[in-house]
């Protein structure tokens, strides 16, 4: 059983992140492959609240295009 998000916290795993932001947790992996939300501790498996916060309020303040990529990409040498 989860701990209450109603209690204030600063860290969160992947599934609690998920359910702070108001996403499924499948949908939030997808973001975190994405998008580049920060990570934190010694696993680096949890998410810090203000980062979570920021990434709700500017997700394009985390998008980095290089890790969009589909299966097969090769990129064209100029």
């Amino acid at each position: 059983m989860s701990r209450p998000i109603t209690v204030e916290r600063h860290f969160f795993n992947q599934r609690e992140a998920a359910e702070y932001c108001g996403y499924s947790t499948s949908k939030f992996r997808q973001f975190a492959k994405d998008y580049d939300i920060p990570k934190c501790g010694p696993n680096q498996d949890r998410y810090r609240k203000v980062d979570l916060d920021s990434f709700m309020a500017c997700p394009c303040d985390f998008y980095n295009p290089l890790r969009v990529r589909k299966s097969g990409f090769v990129p064209v040498e100029v």
